[in-house]
Protein backbone atom coordinates (compact mmCIF):
# COMPACT_ATOMS: atom_id res chain seq x y z
CA UNK A 1 0.00 0.00 0.00
CA UNK A 2 2.88 2.11 0.63
CA UNK A 3 4.69 1.57 -2.51
CA UNK A 4 1.25 2.45 -4.43
CA UNK A 5 0.80 5.53 -2.38
CA UNK A 6 3.99 6.81 -3.77
CA UNK A 7 3.75 5.87 -7.09
CA UNK A 8 -0.10 7.54 -7.45
CA UNK A 9 1.66 10.87 -5.81
CA UNK A 10 5.40 10.97 -7.25
CA UNK A 11 5.90 12.07 -10.88
CA UNK A 12 9.55 10.23 -10.46
CA UNK A 13 9.64 6.51 -10.34
CA UNK A 14 10.53 5.70 -6.57
CA UNK A 15 12.19 2.91 -7.68
CA UNK A 16 14.93 4.73 -9.67
CA UNK A 17 17.69 5.80 -7.90
CA UNK A 18 20.62 8.57 -8.71
CA UNK A 19 24.19 6.50 -8.94
CA UNK A 20 26.74 9.03 -8.05
CA UNK A 21 30.26 8.02 -8.84
CA UNK A 22 29.85 5.25 -11.47
CA UNK A 23 32.91 4.23 -13.69
CA UNK A 24 33.29 4.68 -17.58
CA UNK A 25 36.19 5.32 -19.44
CA UNK A 26 35.28 8.55 -20.31
CA UNK A 27 35.27 9.83 -16.88
CA UNK A 28 38.86 10.05 -16.26
CA UNK A 29 41.43 8.02 -15.67
CA UNK A 30 41.21 4.86 -13.79
CA UNK A 31 42.64 4.67 -10.24
CA UNK A 32 45.53 2.62 -9.21
CA UNK A 33 42.97 1.30 -6.36
CA UNK A 34 39.99 0.72 -9.30
CA UNK A 35 42.74 -0.87 -11.44
CA UNK A 36 43.62 -3.17 -8.60
CA UNK A 37 40.20 -4.42 -7.83
CA UNK A 38 39.81 -5.17 -11.58
CA UNK A 39 43.23 -7.45 -11.74
CA UNK A 40 41.84 -9.02 -8.61
CA UNK A 41 38.48 -9.50 -10.14
CA UNK A 42 40.42 -11.32 -13.08
CA UNK A 43 42.65 -13.55 -10.89
CA UNK A 44 39.36 -14.53 -8.87
CA UNK A 45 37.81 -16.56 -11.88
CA UNK A 46 40.94 -17.33 -13.61
CA UNK A 47 41.45 -19.70 -9.95
CA UNK A 48 39.82 -23.17 -11.59
CA UNK A 49 40.40 -24.55 -7.89
CA UNK A 50 37.57 -25.74 -5.32
CA UNK A 51 34.90 -27.77 -7.33
CA UNK A 52 36.00 -26.73 -10.60
CA UNK A 53 39.39 -28.29 -9.88
CA UNK A 54 38.56 -30.93 -8.45
CA UNK A 55 35.88 -31.55 -11.50
CA UNK A 56 38.59 -31.35 -13.71
CA UNK A 57 41.06 -34.04 -12.13
CA UNK A 58 38.11 -36.51 -11.75
CA UNK A 59 36.81 -35.83 -15.27
CA UNK A 60 40.32 -36.54 -16.65
CA UNK A 61 41.34 -39.04 -14.42
CA UNK A 62 38.23 -41.26 -14.30
CA UNK A 63 37.68 -40.76 -18.01
CA UNK A 64 40.80 -43.11 -18.07
CA UNK A 65 42.60 -46.10 -17.29
CA UNK A 66 43.86 -45.70 -14.20
CA UNK A 67 41.83 -44.37 -11.62
CA UNK A 68 37.36 -44.48 -10.66
CA UNK A 69 35.40 -43.30 -7.68
CA UNK A 70 32.22 -45.29 -5.95
CA UNK A 71 30.14 -44.30 -3.52
CA UNK A 72 28.06 -41.62 -2.20
CA UNK A 73 26.28 -38.88 -4.13
CA UNK A 74 29.43 -37.82 -5.92
CA UNK A 75 29.85 -40.95 -7.37
CA UNK A 76 25.93 -40.73 -9.16
CA UNK A 77 27.75 -37.82 -11.27
CA UNK A 78 31.29 -38.85 -12.01
CA UNK A 79 29.25 -42.60 -13.47
CA UNK A 80 28.31 -40.65 -16.52
CA UNK A 81 32.49 -40.45 -17.22
CA UNK A 82 33.37 -43.64 -15.65
CA UNK A 83 30.45 -45.11 -18.48
CA UNK A 84 31.52 -42.56 -21.03
CA UNK A 85 27.82 -41.27 -21.69
CA UNK A 86 27.98 -37.69 -20.93
CA UNK A 87 26.20 -35.39 -23.31
CA UNK A 88 25.34 -31.47 -23.99
CA UNK A 89 23.60 -31.93 -20.23
CA UNK A 90 25.28 -33.97 -18.18
CA UNK A 91 27.68 -33.85 -16.19
CA UNK A 92 26.60 -29.96 -15.15
CA UNK A 93 31.11 -29.59 -14.83
CA UNK A 94 30.69 -29.07 -18.58
CA UNK A 95 28.93 -25.45 -17.99
CA UNK A 96 29.72 -24.21 -14.92
CA UNK A 97 33.37 -24.86 -14.34
CA UNK A 98 34.86 -25.63 -17.78
CA UNK A 99 32.62 -23.22 -19.80
CA UNK A 100 30.96 -20.45 -17.36
CA UNK A 101 33.72 -20.02 -15.53
CA UNK A 102 36.70 -19.48 -18.15
CA UNK A 103 34.46 -17.06 -19.71
CA UNK A 104 33.67 -14.85 -17.01
CA UNK A 105 37.41 -14.65 -16.17
CA UNK A 106 37.50 -13.75 -20.08
CA UNK A 107 35.15 -11.11 -19.69
CA UNK A 108 36.62 -9.84 -16.53
CA UNK A 109 40.17 -9.66 -18.90
CA UNK A 110 38.64 -7.86 -21.49
CA UNK A 111 37.37 -4.84 -18.95
CA UNK A 112 40.53 -4.38 -17.28
CA UNK A 113 42.94 -4.40 -21.29
CA UNK A 114 40.25 -1.91 -22.14
CA UNK A 115 40.90 0.72 -19.65
CA UNK A 116 44.22 0.18 -18.49
CA UNK A 117 46.26 2.50 -21.22
CA UNK A 118 44.15 5.14 -19.49
CA UNK A 119 44.85 4.85 -15.75
CA UNK A 120 46.95 6.20 -13.29
CA UNK A 121 49.67 3.45 -12.92
CA UNK A 122 52.69 3.54 -13.85
CA UNK A 123 54.41 2.21 -17.44
CA UNK A 124 55.55 -0.49 -15.09
CA UNK A 125 52.46 -1.34 -13.95
CA UNK A 126 50.69 -0.78 -16.83
CA UNK A 127 53.08 -3.73 -18.50
CA UNK A 128 53.00 -5.69 -16.16
CA UNK A 129 49.52 -5.96 -14.92
CA UNK A 130 48.47 -6.51 -18.84
CA UNK A 131 51.10 -9.02 -19.30
CA UNK A 132 49.81 -10.91 -16.16
CA UNK A 133 46.02 -10.14 -17.81
CA UNK A 134 46.71 -11.61 -21.27
CA UNK A 135 48.54 -14.81 -19.87
CA UNK A 136 45.04 -15.65 -17.52
CA UNK A 137 43.24 -14.52 -20.64
CA UNK A 138 45.06 -17.16 -23.31
CA UNK A 139 45.50 -20.20 -20.17
CA UNK A 140 41.92 -19.78 -20.07
CA UNK A 141 41.12 -20.44 -24.25
CA UNK A 142 43.95 -22.89 -23.99
CA UNK A 143 41.82 -24.79 -21.02
CA UNK A 144 38.81 -25.00 -23.02
CA UNK A 145 40.43 -25.96 -26.32
CA UNK A 146 42.05 -28.81 -24.26
CA UNK A 147 37.98 -29.79 -23.48
CA UNK A 148 36.18 -28.50 -26.61
CA UNK A 149 38.64 -27.55 -29.31
CA UNK A 150 37.51 -24.24 -31.30
CA UNK A 151 35.33 -21.74 -28.96
CA UNK A 152 33.84 -18.64 -29.53
CA UNK A 153 37.02 -16.02 -29.05
CA UNK A 154 35.76 -12.75 -27.62
CA UNK A 155 38.37 -10.02 -27.21
CA UNK A 156 36.50 -7.20 -26.13
CA UNK A 157 33.50 -6.53 -24.24
CA UNK A 158 31.76 -4.79 -27.17
CA UNK A 159 31.94 -8.59 -29.48
CA UNK A 160 28.67 -9.46 -31.04
CA UNK A 161 26.79 -11.12 -28.38
CA UNK A 162 26.43 -14.51 -30.88
CA UNK A 163 29.40 -15.34 -31.86
CA UNK A 164 30.09 -18.20 -33.62
CA UNK A 165 33.18 -20.80 -33.22
CA UNK A 166 36.46 -19.14 -34.13
CA UNK A 167 38.94 -21.81 -36.66
CA UNK A 168 41.26 -24.16 -35.18
CA UNK A 169 43.58 -21.93 -36.53
CA UNK A 170 42.95 -18.96 -35.34
CA UNK A 171 42.25 -19.92 -31.81
CA UNK A 172 46.12 -21.79 -31.56
CA UNK A 173 47.63 -18.22 -33.07
CA UNK A 174 45.74 -16.20 -30.41
CA UNK A 175 46.58 -18.70 -27.61
CA UNK A 176 50.49 -19.11 -28.80
CA UNK A 177 50.70 -15.45 -29.61
CA UNK A 178 49.02 -13.78 -26.78
CA UNK A 179 51.00 -15.90 -24.17
CA UNK A 180 54.35 -14.83 -26.19
CA UNK A 181 53.36 -11.96 -25.84
CA UNK A 182 52.76 -12.13 -22.21
CA UNK A 183 55.69 -13.43 -20.89
CA UNK A 184 57.87 -10.30 -22.72
CA UNK A 185 56.75 -8.36 -19.85
CA UNK A 186 56.23 -10.98 -16.70
CA UNK A 187 58.70 -11.24 -14.11
CA UNK A 188 60.87 -14.57 -13.50
CA UNK A 189 59.86 -14.13 -9.70
CA UNK A 190 55.97 -14.17 -8.82
CA UNK A 191 55.68 -10.85 -6.84
CA UNK A 192 52.83 -12.47 -4.72
CA UNK A 193 52.73 -16.32 -4.39
CA UNK A 194 50.19 -17.32 -7.00
CA UNK A 195 50.46 -14.37 -9.54
CA UNK A 196 51.80 -15.23 -13.23
CA UNK A 197 55.37 -15.59 -13.57
CA UNK A 198 57.23 -15.82 -16.88
CA UNK A 199 58.20 -19.32 -15.98
CA UNK A 200 54.17 -19.83 -16.06
CA UNK A 201 53.86 -18.65 -19.29
CA UNK A 202 56.32 -20.84 -20.83
CA UNK A 203 55.12 -23.89 -18.69
CA UNK A 204 51.48 -23.29 -20.32
CA UNK A 205 53.20 -23.34 -23.56
CA UNK A 206 55.38 -26.15 -23.39
CA UNK A 207 52.23 -28.12 -22.21
CA UNK A 208 50.03 -26.53 -25.43
CA UNK A 209 52.80 -27.29 -28.42
CA UNK A 210 52.70 -31.12 -26.42
CA UNK A 211 48.80 -31.76 -26.66
CA UNK A 212 49.26 -30.18 -29.95
CA UNK A 213 52.31 -32.03 -31.23
CA UNK A 214 54.46 -28.80 -32.47
CA UNK A 215 57.10 -31.17 -30.81
CA UNK A 216 59.93 -28.59 -32.12
CA UNK A 217 58.25 -25.30 -30.07
CA UNK A 218 58.13 -28.16 -26.80
CA UNK A 219 61.73 -28.46 -26.55
CA UNK A 220 62.19 -24.20 -27.07
CA UNK A 221 59.87 -24.15 -24.18
CA UNK A 222 61.38 -26.65 -22.12
CA UNK A 223 64.85 -25.21 -22.59
CA UNK A 224 63.89 -21.76 -22.13
CA UNK A 225 62.17 -22.63 -18.66
CA UNK A 226 65.37 -23.86 -17.66
CA UNK A 227 67.48 -20.99 -18.74
CA UNK A 228 65.34 -19.10 -16.00
CA UNK A 229 67.01 -21.12 -13.66
CA UNK A 230 64.35 -21.27 -11.25
CA UNK A 231 63.00 -24.37 -11.18
CA UNK A 232 64.28 -28.15 -10.54
CA UNK A 233 62.56 -31.52 -9.65
CA UNK A 234 61.98 -30.93 -5.03
CA UNK A 235 64.34 -33.84 -4.24
CA UNK A 236 64.82 -33.44 0.07
CA UNK A 237 63.95 -35.52 2.40
CA UNK A 238 63.51 -39.50 2.48
CA UNK A 239 60.18 -39.12 0.58
CA UNK A 240 60.18 -35.91 -1.32
CA UNK A 241 57.36 -37.07 -3.77
CA UNK A 242 55.21 -37.62 -1.10
CA UNK A 243 56.34 -34.31 0.30
CA UNK A 244 55.98 -32.37 -2.54
CA UNK A 245 52.22 -32.95 -2.29
CA UNK A 246 51.48 -31.61 1.79
CA UNK A 247 50.48 -27.76 1.66
CA UNK A 248 53.21 -26.82 4.06
CA UNK A 249 55.51 -26.82 1.20
CA UNK A 250 53.99 -25.38 -1.32
CA UNK A 251 55.58 -22.34 -0.88
CA UNK A 252 58.95 -23.10 -0.48
CA UNK A 253 59.14 -26.03 -3.20
CA UNK A 254 61.17 -25.21 -6.76
CA UNK A 255 59.20 -27.82 -8.91
CA UNK A 256 55.77 -26.08 -9.32
CA UNK A 257 56.07 -23.78 -11.98
CA UNK A 258 52.26 -22.46 -12.13
CA UNK A 259 49.46 -23.77 -10.17
CA UNK A 260 45.93 -22.64 -9.11
CA UNK A 261 46.16 -21.74 -5.16
CA UNK A 262 43.94 -23.30 -2.49
CA UNK A 263 42.95 -21.87 0.96
CA UNK A 264 40.88 -24.79 3.19
CA UNK A 265 39.19 -21.39 4.97
CA UNK A 266 36.93 -20.80 1.79
CA UNK A 267 34.79 -23.50 1.13
CA UNK A 268 34.35 -22.23 -2.76
CA UNK A 269 38.49 -22.71 -2.96
CA UNK A 270 38.91 -25.35 -1.16
CA UNK A 271 40.33 -29.18 -1.98
CA UNK A 272 37.86 -31.92 -1.46
CA UNK A 273 39.79 -34.58 -3.02
CA UNK A 274 41.16 -35.93 -0.17
CA UNK A 275 38.06 -36.40 1.63
CA UNK A 276 37.29 -38.45 -0.94
CA UNK A 277 40.59 -40.64 -0.55
CA UNK A 278 40.51 -41.99 2.70
CA UNK A 279 39.66 -45.98 2.45
CA UNK A 280 36.87 -46.38 4.51
CA UNK A 281 35.17 -44.29 7.65
CA UNK A 282 37.15 -46.58 9.78
CA UNK A 283 40.93 -45.35 8.89
CA UNK A 284 43.44 -44.59 11.27
CA UNK A 285 46.81 -45.08 9.65
CA UNK A 286 49.38 -46.13 7.50
CA UNK A 287 50.87 -49.96 7.46
CA UNK A 288 53.74 -48.25 9.02
CA UNK A 289 52.03 -45.93 11.25
CA UNK A 290 52.33 -42.37 9.60
CA UNK A 291 49.05 -40.67 8.99
CA UNK A 292 47.08 -41.06 12.19
CA UNK A 293 43.78 -39.34 11.14
CA UNK A 294 43.26 -35.90 13.15
CA UNK A 295 39.56 -35.09 14.35
CA UNK A 296 39.11 -31.97 12.22
CA UNK A 297 39.53 -33.80 9.46
CA UNK A 298 36.16 -35.38 7.53
CA UNK A 299 35.98 -38.83 5.32
CA UNK A 300 33.58 -38.65 2.83
CA UNK A 301 30.93 -41.57 1.62
CA UNK A 302 32.57 -41.07 -1.90
CA UNK A 303 35.72 -43.20 -2.91
CA UNK A 304 38.27 -42.95 -5.09
CA UNK A 305 39.56 -46.23 -5.88
CA UNK A 306 42.78 -47.26 -8.05
CA UNK A 307 42.58 -50.30 -10.08
CA UNK A 308 45.28 -53.29 -9.43
CA UNK A 309 46.29 -53.29 -13.05
CA UNK A 310 47.92 -49.77 -12.53
CA UNK A 311 48.92 -50.40 -8.92
CA UNK A 312 50.44 -53.69 -9.82
CA UNK A 313 52.61 -51.32 -12.33
CA UNK A 314 54.85 -49.51 -10.78
CA UNK A 315 58.79 -50.67 -10.45
CA UNK A 316 58.53 -52.14 -6.87
CA UNK A 317 61.17 -49.69 -5.04
CA UNK A 318 59.20 -46.72 -6.32
CA UNK A 319 58.21 -44.10 -3.85
CA UNK A 320 55.08 -43.31 -5.66
CA UNK A 321 53.77 -46.62 -5.35
CA UNK A 322 53.99 -45.95 -1.81
CA UNK A 323 50.77 -43.13 -1.72
CA UNK A 324 48.42 -45.82 -3.31
CA UNK A 325 46.88 -47.40 0.28
CA UNK A 326 46.15 -51.22 -0.35
CA UNK A 327 46.34 -52.39 3.56
CA UNK A 328 46.07 -50.05 6.25
CA UNK A 329 45.08 -49.75 10.24
CA UNK A 330 42.04 -49.52 10.96
CA UNK A 331 40.36 -47.41 14.01
CA UNK A 332 40.54 -50.70 15.98
CA UNK A 333 43.91 -51.20 15.26
CA UNK A 334 43.69 -54.17 12.44
CA UNK A 335 45.31 -54.72 9.44
CA UNK A 336 42.65 -53.96 6.84
CA UNK A 337 43.82 -55.35 2.96
CA UNK A 338 41.38 -53.40 0.71
CA UNK A 339 38.93 -55.35 -1.75
CA UNK A 340 40.35 -56.28 -5.29
CA UNK A 341 40.60 -52.47 -7.31
CA UNK A 342 39.59 -50.64 -4.40
CA UNK A 343 43.09 -49.27 -3.81
CA UNK A 344 43.14 -45.64 -2.15
CA UNK A 345 45.16 -42.97 -3.52
CA UNK A 346 46.82 -40.86 -1.01
CA UNK A 347 48.51 -38.30 -3.75
CA UNK A 348 46.85 -35.34 -1.65
CA UNK A 349 48.50 -35.72 1.56
CA UNK A 350 46.44 -35.04 5.06
CA UNK A 351 46.67 -31.59 5.34
CA UNK A 352 46.92 -30.65 9.59
CA UNK A 353 44.58 -27.98 8.70
CA UNK A 354 42.06 -29.60 7.18
CA UNK A 355 38.56 -28.41 8.13
CA UNK A 356 35.89 -31.16 7.77
CA UNK A 357 36.69 -32.24 4.14
CA UNK A 358 38.05 -28.76 3.22
CA UNK A 359 41.81 -28.84 2.61
CA UNK A 360 44.14 -26.58 1.42
CA UNK A 361 46.43 -28.52 -1.53
CA UNK A 362 47.11 -26.29 -4.34
CA UNK A 363 45.92 -27.84 -8.01
CA UNK A 364 49.07 -28.28 -9.48
CA UNK A 365 48.96 -26.71 -13.24
CA UNK A 366 52.90 -27.42 -14.68
CA UNK A 367 55.15 -28.97 -12.45
CA UNK A 368 58.91 -29.36 -13.80
CA UNK A 369 58.32 -33.01 -13.93
CA UNK A 370 56.17 -32.92 -16.29
CA UNK A 371 58.39 -30.52 -18.40
CA UNK A 372 61.09 -32.94 -18.33
CA UNK A 373 58.75 -35.63 -19.28
CA UNK A 374 57.43 -33.54 -22.39
CA UNK A 375 60.96 -32.90 -23.34
CA UNK A 376 61.88 -36.40 -23.31
CA UNK A 377 58.25 -37.12 -25.19
CA UNK A 378 59.00 -34.20 -27.90
CA UNK A 379 62.72 -35.15 -28.49
CA UNK A 380 61.77 -39.02 -29.42
CA UNK A 381 58.97 -37.83 -31.74
CA UNK A 382 61.97 -36.01 -33.20
CA UNK A 383 64.61 -37.80 -33.61
CA UNK A 384 63.78 -41.54 -32.09
CA UNK A 385 65.12 -42.91 -28.74
CA UNK A 386 68.24 -41.16 -27.55
CA UNK A 387 70.09 -41.11 -24.27
CA UNK A 388 69.45 -37.22 -23.99
CA UNK A 389 65.44 -38.64 -23.79
CA UNK A 390 66.69 -41.59 -21.34
CA UNK A 391 68.31 -39.25 -18.71
CA UNK A 392 65.28 -36.78 -18.63
CA UNK A 393 63.02 -39.96 -17.57
CA UNK A 394 65.65 -41.23 -14.87
CA UNK A 395 65.60 -37.74 -13.52
CA UNK A 396 62.43 -38.27 -13.01
CA UNK A 397 62.57 -41.65 -11.95
CA UNK A 398 65.63 -41.57 -9.83
CA UNK A 399 63.70 -39.20 -7.30
CA UNK A 400 61.31 -41.65 -7.09
CA UNK A 401 63.88 -44.57 -6.65
CA UNK A 402 62.55 -46.51 -9.79
CA UNK A 403 65.00 -48.76 -11.46
CA UNK A 404 66.71 -46.79 -14.12
CA UNK A 405 66.08 -47.51 -17.92
CA UNK A 406 68.47 -47.15 -20.34
CA UNK A 407 69.03 -46.53 -24.36
CA UNK A 408 69.36 -50.36 -25.06
CA UNK A 409 66.05 -51.11 -23.77
CA UNK A 410 63.96 -49.37 -26.86
CA UNK A 411 64.01 -50.32 -29.96
CA UNK A 412 62.11 -47.82 -31.91
CA UNK A 413 60.41 -44.72 -31.21
CA UNK A 414 56.89 -46.58 -30.15
CA UNK A 415 58.72 -48.62 -27.68
CA UNK A 416 59.66 -45.43 -25.92
CA UNK A 417 56.60 -43.40 -26.36
CA UNK A 418 55.04 -46.55 -24.85
CA UNK A 419 57.82 -46.14 -21.74
CA UNK A 420 56.82 -42.72 -21.50
CA UNK A 421 52.93 -42.62 -21.45
CA UNK A 422 53.49 -45.41 -18.79
CA UNK A 423 56.18 -42.86 -16.93
CA UNK A 424 53.44 -39.96 -17.13
CA UNK A 425 50.78 -42.64 -15.66
CA UNK A 426 53.54 -42.99 -12.63
CA UNK A 427 53.86 -39.11 -11.81
CA UNK A 428 50.76 -37.96 -12.76
CA UNK A 429 48.50 -39.75 -11.33
CA UNK A 430 45.53 -37.77 -10.21
CA UNK A 431 46.76 -34.45 -11.05
CA UNK A 432 44.02 -34.38 -14.33
CA UNK A 433 46.53 -35.10 -16.89
CA UNK A 434 45.69 -38.59 -18.06
CA UNK A 435 42.63 -37.70 -20.46
CA UNK A 436 44.54 -35.00 -22.31
CA UNK A 437 48.17 -37.76 -22.51
CA UNK A 438 46.02 -40.89 -23.98
CA UNK A 439 44.88 -38.33 -26.16
CA UNK A 440 48.12 -37.46 -27.75
CA UNK A 441 49.17 -41.04 -27.43
CA UNK A 442 45.99 -42.41 -30.00
CA UNK A 443 44.70 -44.76 -27.02
CA UNK A 444 41.85 -42.81 -25.11
CA UNK A 445 39.25 -44.43 -26.83
CA UNK A 446 40.78 -47.98 -27.07
CA UNK A 447 41.54 -47.76 -23.12
CA UNK A 448 38.10 -47.17 -22.35
CA UNK A 449 36.87 -49.97 -24.87
CA UNK A 450 39.52 -52.76 -23.67
CA UNK A 451 39.58 -51.40 -20.29
CA UNK A 452 40.19 -55.09 -18.13
CA UNK A 453 37.60 -53.51 -15.30
CA UNK A 454 35.43 -51.40 -17.09
CA UNK A 455 35.07 -51.87 -20.35
CA UNK A 456 32.49 -49.97 -22.68
CA UNK A 457 32.91 -51.50 -25.87
CA UNK A 458 30.60 -48.90 -27.57
CA UNK A 459 33.27 -45.97 -26.54
CA UNK A 460 33.04 -43.64 -29.30
CA UNK A 461 36.15 -41.62 -31.16
CA UNK A 462 33.90 -38.35 -31.05
CA UNK A 463 34.65 -37.90 -27.17
CA UNK A 464 37.93 -37.22 -27.22
CA UNK A 465 36.53 -33.63 -26.87
CA UNK A 466 33.49 -32.63 -24.51
CA UNK A 467 29.99 -31.59 -25.95
CA UNK A 468 29.29 -27.57 -26.05
CA UNK A 469 26.66 -27.06 -22.79
CA UNK A 470 23.14 -27.34 -24.60
CA UNK A 471 22.31 -24.08 -22.61
CA UNK A 472 24.74 -22.27 -24.41
CA UNK A 473 23.92 -23.61 -27.79
CA UNK A 474 20.23 -22.73 -27.12
CA UNK A 475 21.42 -18.90 -26.08
CA UNK A 476 23.47 -18.78 -28.65
CA UNK A 477 22.48 -20.63 -31.97
CA UNK A 478 25.39 -19.89 -34.24
CA UNK A 479 27.41 -22.28 -31.68
CA UNK A 480 27.85 -25.68 -33.44
CA UNK A 481 27.93 -28.84 -31.79
CA UNK A 482 30.73 -30.55 -31.81
CA UNK A 483 30.20 -33.85 -33.61
CA UNK A 484 28.79 -36.36 -32.22
CA UNK A 485 26.28 -35.20 -29.57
Amino acid sequence: MVFLGLTLTHCEDPLKTEIFGEFAPTNGPASEGFMEGLLNGVYAEFQLNGATGRDFIYFSDFSGDHLWNERGGLSRVTAFVLNWNWDSQNPSWFRNGFWSQPYQAIRNANAFLEVVDNSELSDDQKKQWTAEVRFMRATMYSFMYNLFGPVPLRTSSSDEPNLGRATNDVILNFIETELVAAATDLPVEAEEFGRATKGAAYGVLAKHYLNTKNWAKVVEYSDLIDGLGQYSLYTDGDNPHRDLFKPAFETVEKETIFSYTVTPLISSTANAIMSHSYPESNYKSFVNGDDVKLPNQSISGTKNRVYDHFFNSFDPNDDRKKQIINQYINTNNELITQEANKNSAFKYWPDPEMDAWRSGHDFRVVRYADILLSKAEALNELNGPTQISIDLINEVRNRAKATPIALADFADKEALKDAILDERGWEFYFEGKRREDLIRHGKFVSAKRNHPVHPVASAEDFRVLIPIPQAEIDANPNIEQNPGY
